[in-house]
């Protein structure tokens, strides 16, 4: 201590110390905003789907059945790992964009908005959005009721 003010106790700081501390201060600072930065950047660069199950009901007529209603936002450049839905049909519907599909035994099909691509049951394939911009679809399966939506193919 070297005085006071005021009655409190007055401590000074060498300068050496003083640049220490203001340089501590300002890269802590720094990171903070290059770390603020980045998480955007990295969030900005991750492709992603986002979807909403917003139907399911079983198909009365058809005794073990179920249909099943998706409604799904794809960003540009998210892909689908390959998989495939045991006993179950799918129609993806693009309600907005462009949709590329690969699909066994079929090969690369390409639906624009207003299209539609049917995918038969126990068919390896996925889907992507292969644009710059983001596309929308529904998607329409029917299945077995004791059969998982899908299960990913690995080869």
């Amino acid at each position: 201590m070297r005085g006071s003010f005021m009655g409190c106790p007055v401590f000074h700081i060498g300068s050496a110390m003083m640049k220490t501390k203001i340089f501590a201060v300002t890269l802590f600072a720094g990171g903070i905003l290059v770390g603020a930065g980045s998480s955007e950047i990295i969030h900005a660069q991750a492709p992603t789907l986002a979807t909403k199950q917003v139907f399911q009901t079983d198909l009365k007529n058809l005794p073990g059945q179920e249909v099943l209603l998706f409604a799904s936002t794809w960003q540009p450049g998210f892909r689908l790992p390959l998989h495939m839905h045991p006993e179950g049909h799918e129609i993806t519907y693009v309600v907005e964009g462009e949709q590329t599909f690969e699909i066994d035994g079929v090969g690369t099909r390409i639906a624009k908005t207003g299209e539609a691509i049917y995918t038969p049951p126990n068919t390896p394939h996925f889907g992507r959005n292969a644009t710059d911009k983001e596309s929308k679809t529904i998607v329409v399966r029917i299945k077995a009721t004791d059969q998982p939506v899908a299960v990913e193919v690995r080869r």
